[in-house]
C-alpha cells in the first residue's frame, strides 16, 4: 500500500460536541462545503479516515475554492490540517520514517497497479507482512502513528483491516 497523500485540508471530528465547537472555527462557507461533502466510505466521526479520503478531500477542496474567498480558504486549510494533526495524521510526513522502509520493501502477493490502494489493502498477506515489519521496527508514538495511518488509508477505500491489525 503506497501511502501517498496529496491534500490541502480535510476533516471531521470524533464527537458531536467537538464537531460543533471546532466547526465554529471553520468559515461559514467551508462549513457548508464540509456538511455537503460525501464522506463515504468513512464514518463521519472517523477523522483519520476522512483526512485520508481522497474523494472527500477533492470534493471539499473544490467546493471551498468555489464558495470561499482566499482568506476563508486559508482558514479552512489551517482548520483541516489542525484537525487531522489532532487525529494523528501529519500531512508533512504521514508515515513515520521507521515504517517507510517496510512500505518500500514489502511486496504484494497479488498484482496491484501502482496507486490502487484498495487492491493493496485487500491483499491480506501483504498487509500482514507490512504490519509485522512496522511492529518490528517502530516503537512508541511512531508505531501508533503508523498503525493509525495504515488502518485509516484502508478504511478510506472501504477496506477493513482490523482483523489483521487486532488479531483475536
Amino acid at each position: 500500500m503506497r501511502f501517498s497523500i496529496a491534500v490541502a485540508f480535510a476533516a471531521s471530528l470524533a464527537s458531536a460536541y467537538t464537531v460543533l465547537k471546532r466547526q465554529t472555527d471553520l468559515p461559514q462557507c467551508a462549513q457548508t462545503c464540509y456538511t455537503e461533502a460525501n464522506p463515504s466510505p468513512c464514518n463521519t466521526t472517523d477523522v483519520a479516515c476522512l483526512c485520508l479520503n481522497a474523494n472527500f478531500l477533492k470534493e471539499l477542496a473544490s467546493c471551498t475554492q468555489k464558495d470561499c474567498n482566499p482568506q476563508e480558504v486559508e482558514a479552512a486549510q489551517a482548520w483541516g490540517q489542525a484537525t487531522c494533526q489532532a487525529a494523528g495524521i501529519n500531512f508533512q510526513q504521514p508515515v513515520p520514517a521507521c515504517a517507510q522502509a517496510c512500505d518500500k520493501n514489502s511486496t504484494p502477493s497479488s498484482t496491484c497497479a501502482a496507486g490502487d490502494t484498495a487492491c493493496f489493502c485487500k491483499d491480506s498477506a501483504y498487509v500482514n507482512s507490512l504490519v509485522q515489519c512496522v511492529r518490528g521496527t517502530c516503537t512508541g508514538q511512531d508505531l501508533t502513528t503508523a498503525e493509525i495511518v495504515g488502518a485509516a488509508v484502508c478504511r478510506a477505500v472501504d477496506v477493513d483491516i482490523s482483523s489483521i491489525m487486532n488479531p483475536a
